[in-house]
């Protein structure tokens, strides 16, 4: 009896294990076109209410498309399985049978499209990528626990990039309004990473970060005009030249959500093996817009395959238009709401009415991690266009006189 009769004679004996063998398998796991057929069917009057038995599974069996079974068969079936409780198992044989003959098909697919010469071998490995990570999806179906004791006797873990602010994964999106000087600070964040220079301390790194960025609205002649001067003086204060860390494509909006797009990207994060990808604005990323969370979900999810890569991603997105006064309401990313529980940092600079020198960074979303070294006002002017209150004097001084202060 294969594991796959078994399922099928189990789920027909005890009707309360179908609830089990479909928590693990989908109908497309199954070899026999007609066993998918039965189990599709199985799970189909469960799901109605009505009974699983012998006839009324093969009725529904045949309306399905399944042929060349009877009745009979599945009375045998049901006959021959005696017991149940071991149910589980024979599905995890099921559902491991049909994970390696897809890992056959994805490794004859990506064979044939390696030598396909009109397109990049890139694509291909990213197409290859999502498919296995379907598999991986689909195989880890069992929920599973750990006591409190075991959770808690594993010490915290960071896989830091910038100790106390910025590990592998994060996700910062940056809004502001127009011409409120966030596209300046985030150009001096990754100038100053790639500089060996703590963004908002400007401290030194033990070591600098490599940094990607892709930027879907601004030009190479304004990266030229604009962080020249501010790529010297992270190079004379910092512990390298951040130039060369720093790789840029600059060619204009793109359409993330397209595989020929996020393919080129994770072409350049294989190229250049960055530490911090800077990409944005979010709005000139996708074809569409971006106004409910239908029209969000495609440009989230190649996001996060670009974060799945390691990376620490910084975004750039605009606040909604409205009046400047409000700054938690304006400044949240313009158009779904998803994007604003999808980050674990969501900061805007809202310009003090009081002080023109001032900008307040403003949190439009609670950070999942509490105690980073993110500042709460921005000063326009010293050594860096943006000097936050996170800076100390002594630091600060080092900076206007060249002279790095060491801890």
């Amino acid at each position: 009896m294969t594991p796959e009769e078994f399922v099928i004679g189990a789920c027909l004996l005890t009707p309360d294990s179908v609830r089990f063998a479909s928590s693990i398998l989908d109908p497309s796991d199954f070899r026999s076109t007609t066993h998918a057929h039965l189990f599709r069917a199985i799970v189909q009057l469960q799901q109605a209410g009505e009974p699983v038995e012998p006839l009324s599974v093969w009725t529904k069996a045949e309306e399905l498309g399944a042929r060349g079974i009877g009745v009979v068969e599945l009375h045998e079936m049901l006959q021959r399985v005696g017991s149940a409780e071991s149910i589980s198992y024979y599905a995890d044989q099921v559902k491991e049978s049909a994970s390696r003959r897809r890992l056959v098909h994805i490794a004859t697919n990506l064979l044939r499209e390696a030598g396909d010469e009109t397109q990049h071998p890139s694509q291909a490995a990213q197409a290859a990528s999502e498919a296995i990570k379907n598999i991986q999806a689909g195989t880890s179906h069992r929920m599973t626990t750990k006591s409190l004791e075991e959770i808690l006797a594993v010490q915290e873990d960071h896989d830091w990039l910038i100790p106390g602010l910025l590990e592998r994964g994060d996700r910062l999106i940056l809004t502001g309004f127009e011409g409120g000087g966030k596209t300046t600070w985030i150009r001096q964040m990754i100038i100053c990473m790639a500089a060996g220079i703590h963004p908002t301390t400007m401290n030194h790194l033990d070591k600098p970060l490599r940094v990607l960025v892709v930027d879907a609205e601004n030009t190479e002649a304004q990266w030229r005009s604009q962080v020249r001067g501010m790529t010297a003086n992270a190079a004379k204060y910092g512990t390298t030249d951040p130039a060369p860390l720093i790789h840029i494509h600059a060619k204009g909006r793109i359409d993330i959500t397209k595989d020929a797009t996020l393919g080129e990207i994770h072409r350049l994060v294989d190229e250049h093996q960055p530490d911090v990808l800077a990409i944005g604005p979010l709005y000139k990323m996708v074809s569409t817009g971006i106004n409910n969370d239908q029209e969000a979900a495609p440009l989230i999810m190649a996001l996060d395959s670009l974060r799945d890569r390691g990376v620490a991603l910084i975004m750039e997105g605009h606040a909604s238009k409205g009046n400047s006064q409000n700054a938690t309401r304006d400044l949240a990313p313009r158009g779904s709401a998803a994007l604003m529980g999808w980050p674990e940092f969501g900061f805007g600079l809202h310009p003090d009415p009081t002080n023109e020198s001032m900008t307040i960074v403003t949190k439009w979303r609670g950070d999942r991690e509490a105690g980073r070294q993110w500042p709460k006002e921005l000063w326009r002017g010293g050594y860096f266009p943006w000097t936050g209150e996170t800076v100390a004097p002594n630091v600060r001084q080092g900076m206007n006189t060249g002279q790095p202060v060491r801890f």
